[in-house]
């Protein structure tokens, strides 16, 4: 791990992403030691960096931090980049000339589980909120809720609606669904996280003519959807084959989509 470029394993007591949240992350993969999708990363971390008003240290800063803990790893493994507004005093108000702080650490590659997963509702819903929708912040509790309901019941993720009952994402994954044979996915345009995979393959989907398209999904709408797919940018594309009692075909949207995840960075499905 290093913390402001050094090597470190803690932050201070004073860090406003430790007492606050305030701060944004990334997690990327590394195959065979190259990091996967790295310019989409940055160029989503700095996109963040303006919308909260954070400290960007610059792609230069942050590659050459990537490159000392990356360089020698040869096989499969993640890493985490997070960036907050540094050390603040007691209060919410943001000191005014805040520093930043970037915190890069190293870890192994999880078992990323089955490739076709079984999905329950979570019973915990994502607040609506048009000045956070999309972005990955450092404010992660209604995930690690939701995250422990999945844990309970045993169920491989969970489904996550709003507080108005629609579709937004799963604990860990964008969703996609495919309708009338044409590849959609919530817009998250009051909640939710906009990954990097997500991106991908809706720009993989627009090139190739199957969809791509953001459509609203209620959870009493499920029934009437062909299937349902998931994705990150450490697991990749992952299919669902159901969801409590319901069950959907697999279909073949995402070996059609591979070739053109592979060709826009996603080396570990080649």
């Amino acid at each position: 791990m290093l913390v402001d470029g050094l090597p470190a394993a803690a932050v201070p007591a004073t860090d406003r992403g430790l007492n606050y949240g305030d701060g944004l992350f990334e997690t990327l993969r590394l195959h065979r030691g190259r990091v996967c999708l790295l310019d989409r990363h940055l160029h989503r971390l700095r996109a963040g960096c303006v919308r909260l008003a954070l400290p960007y240290p610059g792609d230069g800063v942050l590659r050459e931090d990537i490159e000392r803990l990356a360089g020698e790893q040869a096989g499969d493994a993640v890493l985490r980049l997070v960036l907050t507004r540094g050390d603040g005093g007691r209060g919410y108000t943001p000191p005014a000339q805040a520093q930043g702080r970037r915190i890069v650490a190293l870890h192994p590659l999880p078992p990323i589980g089955p490739d076709a997963l079984r999905l329950g509702l979570c019973t915990t819903r994502l607040g609506r909120n048009t000045a956070l929708a999309g972005l990955k912040h450092l404010n992660r509790l209604e995930q690690v809720l939701a995250a422990a309901e999945v844990a309970a019941a045993g169920w491989d993720e969970g489904l996550m609606l709003d507080e108005t009952g629609l579709v937004i994402e799963a604990t860990r994954h964008n969703v996609f669904f495919l309708r009338a044979g044409r590849i959609c996915t919530p817009p998250l345009a009051h909640a939710g996280v906009a990954g990097v995979m997500r991106q991908l393959v809706i720009e993989t989907a627009a090139a190739m003519g199957m969809g791509g398209d953001e459509r609203p999904l209620r959870y009493d709408e499920l029934h009437e959807i062909d299937s349902l797919f998931l994705c990150n940018a450490v697991a990749g594309p992952r299919r669902v084959t159901g969801i409590g009692t319901r069950s959907y075909e697999q279909g073949d949207a995402l070996e059609r989509l591979r070739p053109g995840l592979v060709e826009r960075g996603v080396a570990w499905l080649a």
